[in-house]
């Protein structure tokens, strides 16, 4: 009903950047030499000393570009203040050479959310991709197994209009003086698991293309991956039961099981079977629902500190062993370690003890 992930994460995910670095200046001074020598050789020695300097300069804003990235993706997906253990980095390289530079991956669960990043890009290309005339995808090698990758902005970015989002991945995603762009990939992680079991592998190559969407693809190469574990809590509400007081009706909260990125909602009720199915009674679905939304939406995960956190709504609601999964989606990551209590309106869920 709700399945929304998959297609983000199969097809057409680019439609997201239609409806959403600044350039590194280089200086090098002049050597002041007080020796007297023949003018031709005071010009020899100005110009390897000018060159030396920029090389060097030029050298260390490239090996450094991927460490840097990785650096601003912590900080912006808040990996080191939800303490999060599962997120992982890959070393990068120290010299900058075209091609794809995996940068760090999580696992929500369903998916690995992977960063790369991928050079040359143009400042010409870019602002192609952010008119949507190019779109970014990744493949695993040898399959045919693909999906749409995007430009990683930060999480908290409110963007709209094409050039404010055109804009935004120039500053935030591209690094002009490498014609570096950073990248998230969304990998669906159940064909993954089915991929490496067929081959009897452990990783597998992850190739990255850039090009329209009919037309001749680019490969910007590919980069061993494997996929990373999940790091999970699971409370359960032992059968709790919600009174909807705006439907008049109730469902029952079994089980949270949360990541820092992710949440499955499992919950059940009367006939949810029957509207999980193919040609199910939309009319008859459409009150559980807004409730389904609601548990989701308005349901709080309160921290020691006081604060609180809400889920949002769920991207997909599949029906599996028993119970309606509300699976729900987030880019900063939470410190699942620290929930105090689970509230739902006046009904306690969960607390610690």
């Amino acid at each position: 009903m709700k399945d929304y992930r998959l297609n983000r994460a199969l097809s057409g995910i680019d439609d997201r950047w239609l409806d959403m670095a600044d350039p590194f200046e280089q200086e090098v001074q002049s050597m002041n030499i007080r020796h007297r020598a023949p003018r031709r050789a005071l010009r020899t020695i100005l110009i390897a000393a000018a060159l030396t300097a920029l090389f060097t300069l030029t050298a260390y804003a490239v090996s450094s570009i991927h460490a840097a990235r990785q650096s601003e993706l912590r900080q912006e997906l808040n990996i080191t203040g939800s303490k999060t253990e599962s997120y992982v980095e890959y070393p990068v390289p120290t010299e900058q050479a075209p091609g794809v530079v995996l940068l760090s991956a999580i696992s929500d669960g369903q998916e690995q959310k992977v960063y790369v990043n991928v050079s040359p890009v143009t400042p010409e290309e870019l602002e192609r991709i952010a008119a949507g005339e190019l779109s970014l995808h990744w493949e695993i090698e040898g399959t045919g197994f693909s999906g749409f990758a995007a430009p990683q902005l930060p999480p908290d970015l409110t963007l709209s209009g094409r050039e404010e989002i055109a804009a935004a991945v120039k500053e935030h995603a591209y690094d002009e003086q490498t014609g570096t762009l950073t990248a998230e990939c969304w990998i669906w992680m159940e064909k993954l698991r089915e991929i490496m079991a067929e081959q009897g592998a452990d990783s597998v190559g992850l190739s990255l293309y850039m090009g329209p969407r009919d037309g001749e693809q680019r490969c910007f190469g590919t980069a061993p991956f494997t996929p990373t574990e999940e790091e999970r809590r699971v409370f359960d509400f032992g059968h709790a039961v919600y009174h909807d007081p705006d439907s008049g009706l109730d469902i029952e909260l079994v089980a949270l099981e949360l990541t820092p990125i992710s949440a499955v909602w499992r919950v059940h009720y009367e006939g949810d079977a029957a509207f999980h199915t193919p040609g199910a009674d939309w009319d008859a679905y459409a009150p559980w629902s807004t409730l389904e939304d609601k548990v989701c939406i308005e349901a709080q995960l309160i921290f020691s500190d006081g604060s609180r956190f809400s889920t949002g709504g769920a991207l997909t609601c599949p029906y599996e062993n028993g119970t309606v999964n509300q699976y729900c989606g987030w880019a900063k990551a939470i410190d699942i370690r620290d929930v105090q209590r689970i509230v739902l309106g006046d009904l306690v869920l969960w607390e610690a003890s």
